[in-house]
């Protein structure tokens, strides 16, 4: 059977890992290997899963290389045929992966693959509600996922192609992440944290990969800010690489035909994030002199992906809402 690495980077994540863990080797699919990754954490992780997880190679990390720069050192340094890019703050089903591998072995042209995942914040009367299904883009440039804080009526459940799979609990293809690889890259540390979920998927679509949903694979997890949470709840530094990020995905993927066609879109939606900014928000001006800083470099993997581009206008723009 072909391999699987799970791929999990941890910031003070104790708390959570118990649960996580244990989902992860009480998998029906083998064979395994789970390998986390310590972004500098400072609750006793590291300790943590060497005594009470021999089997979980672990790597301490003196400095946050985040989401995107955790994940890709994991994943340069192993060999599998498929990796799960999993959060510290989720749980799955025993079948999660294997309901996984059986979807793509069926579909060899879908390179990232993502399940059904249930919110762990406080449900609601009429039953579970739906954290992660798959991510929308709309004409503003605005991710949604879909159904996300909703009710679990159904409205979700048979396989779906979608424009992208979020980053929570998401499977990848070994021969996917070797095409779409920038620079020794395959999440773009640029990104830091957020959003590389959005454009790994992005750039996997024009390079001719796909995105399904499989509903089947059933988990669970603690979404950190949603889009219903007061945005004073979450850090600077998260805060700033929102919107940063917004404008480095438009900047690397996007045709520009596209982004001309849903430009007065886009221009409202900025306006309203500038807006907001200006008066609540004053320290996330500081995402566009990133945004500027970081243009070149931005510019330069814009050129590798287009480059490399197997699709054509018409697909892409069927997927923006």
């Amino acid at each position: 059977m072909d391999s699987v690495l799970v791929s999990i980077v941890s910031f003070h994540g104790r708390a959570f890992l118990q649960r996580c863990l244990d989902s992860v080797l009480a998998q029906t699919y083998r064979p395994i290997e789970i390998c986390l990754l310590d972004n500098a954490s400072q609750d006793g992780t590291v300790d943590f899963v060497l005594q009470n997880f021999p089997t979980v190679k672990v790597i301490p990390s003196t400095v946050n290389l985040g989401f995107a720069g955790g994940h890709n050192l994991i994943i340069r340094q192993t060999q599998s045929w498929f990796v799960l890019v999993l959060n510290q703050d989720a749980f799955l089903s025993s079948t999660f992966i294997e309901e996984l591998i059986k979807a793509m072995k069926d579909h060899p042209d879908v390179g990232i693959a993502g399940g059904k995942l249930y919110s762990t914040r406080t449900p609601d009367a009429s039953g579970e509600l739906i954290d992660m299904t798959w991510l929308e883009i709309e004409k503003m440039r605005r991710q949604v996922c879909y159904a996300q804080g909703h009710p679990d009526r159904g409205q979700a459940a048979t396989p779906t192609f979608a424009f992208a799979m979020d980053g929570a609990a998401m499977l990848l293809r070994r021969s996917m992440l070797a095409d779409i690889e920038i620079e020794q890259e395959f999440f773009d540390e640029d990104f830091f944290a957020g959003k590389e979920d959005l454009d790994i998927s992005w750039r996997a679509q024009l390079l001719g990969w796909k995105c399904l949903y499989v509903p089947s694979a059933i988990g669970h997890h603690l979404r950190t800010f949603t889009s219903k949470d007061r945005r004073s709840e979450i850090s600077d530094t998260l805060k700033i690489s929102s919107v940063r990020n917004r404008y480095l995905l438009m900047i690397k993927n996007d045709f520009f035909s596209h982004f001309l066609q849903h430009l007065p879109h886009i221009a409202l939606y900025d306006l309203k994030i500038m807006g907001y900014i200006l008066l609540y928000e004053r320290s996330s001006l500081k995402s566009y002199t990133q945004v500027l800083r970081l243009l070149p470099k931005a510019l330069r993997k814009r050129r590798v992906i287009m480059s490399r581009k197997k699709v054509d206008g018409e697909y892409i723009l069927g997927w923006f809402r």
